[in-house]
């Protein structure tokens, strides 16, 4: 026999023999499509996050300035994580004044030390500007929120669809059996 002349399979061979299974056949083409979609978004979603935030990091360095604070006193007993302590120190502000400020230092330095703070435009003590490795940790984080919450509604959707034509499956061989019988 020739090549030629051996039978190929028809169209209709190939394709699935019932209505439910051609529906779950484009449910699973539409959903992996949209998956796509997610990831996607999730990507330019976790870019934008991280420019925004890189954006806001740099006009909180305008707002806060880092200066050099003395502590005034031996720390008491740490807390909390990485023994952190909080001690009064003093600083000097740009018109020359002494400032009296609570600190929060790690381990416990004598007094005397000097700690770096940041300290925003109206004398408060703040924390240190967010800076690009602060915002990539954002973008990623946020990226991997959507992309997650995304895929989660599309398994939750693959699963409906799933039940339901297994239901519809079932009452059709049910009828089918009746048939036979």
């Amino acid at each position: 026999m020739h090549p030629s002349q051996e039978r190929q399979p028809s169209r209709t061979d190939r394709l699935p023999r019932r209505r439910t299974d051609r529906l779950e056949d484009a449910a699973a083409w539409v959903l992996t499509a949209t998956a796509l979609f997610v990831l996607l978004a999730g990507v330019l979603g976790g870019v934008a996050v991280r420019r925004d935030a890189s954006d806001s990091g740099k006009v909180a360095q305008q707002e806060r300035t880092p200066v050099g604070a003395v502590l005034v006193s031996d720390g008491t007993v740490p807390y909390g994580p990485g023994l952190e302590s909080l001690r009064p120190a003093r600083y000097l502000d740009a018109g020359g004044k002494e400032r009296a400020v609570l600190v929060t230092v790690v381990g416990q330095p004598p007094a005397g030390t000097v700690v770096r703070v940041w300290v925003h435009r109206d004398g408060r003590v703040v924390s240190s500007p967010p800076d690009g490795l602060d915002a990539l940790v954002l973008g990623v984080t946020a990226a991997a929120g959507m992309v997650i919450i995304g895929w989660a509604v599309l398994v939750a959707l693959w699963m409906t669809v799933r039940r339901r034509l297994a239901v519809r499956n079932a009452a059709e061989w049910t009828r089918e059996w009746a048939e036979v019988e």
